[in-house]
């Protein structure tokens, strides 16, 4: 069995796994919580996940592309290799569905944050950040849909992480995105740089 194919049937038996966790406990932080152990079993595994099975070409993927590993026919539990260059950044978002990041190469630090304002001005949003954590391997994070986090790509070399949703990225049309600056939000279209593995 080569690489391509182990891999395939451990993220199936993973995304099994994951399938069973929310049926039985629904989506709240216990239960993502197993299913973050879930995922840095699977990102663990040596050898399911060479850096040169995901590159990233500056010239025409900027400094970051996703690879689609899972996703159902339904769009459910959806499963990424978000691969990312020093100085990628996404700025403040949520998710709308359930979020699991964890490491397999380099480091990714999330800020979370919280909003301080009463969100009854539509466009207005105020954060306050109250915690980091850098995913790297062997390590994760894990959001509920309404949790607010940035992503920033540090250091000099390539990250490759895994990002699990409950729903795939390009189904997710009401999340947004905060400008800190501005105190403002507007809604987030997903990334137009997927791809098949």
């Amino acid at each position: 069995m080569d690489i391509r194919q182990r891999r395939d049937q451990e993220v199936s038996k993973t995304v099994d796994k994951v399938r069973q966790i929310e049926q039985a406990q629904g989506v709240n932080r216990e239960a993502l919580a197993e299913i973050k152990g879930c995922l840095i079993e699977l990102a663990t595994q040596d050898g399911l996940f060479p850096l040169e099975d995901f590159p990233l070409d500056p010239q025409t993927d900027g400094n970051g592309v996703i690879y689609r590993l899972s996703e159902d026919a339904d769009h459910r539990f959806a499963l990424y290799a978000s691969v990312g260059m020093p100085g990628k950044g996404v700025r403040p978002h949520n998710h709308t569905t359930w979020a699991v990041i964890v490491g397999i190469a380099g480091d990714e630090l999330n800020r979370f944050y919280e909003r301080t304002d009463d969100g009854s001005v539509p466009g207005q949003g105020k954060l306050r950040q109250f915690g980091e954590e850098a995913v790297k391997y062997g390590t994760g994070v894990a959001f509920l849909p309404d949790d607010i986090h940035s992503i920033h790509v540090e250091g000099d070399e390539k990250t490759v992480h895994l990002h699990m949703y409950g729903l795939a990225l390009e189904q997710l049309h009401e999340r947004v995105m905060y400008d800190q600056d501005m105190g403002t939000y507007k809604v987030f279209p997903a990334s137009q740089n997927i791809r098949a593995l």
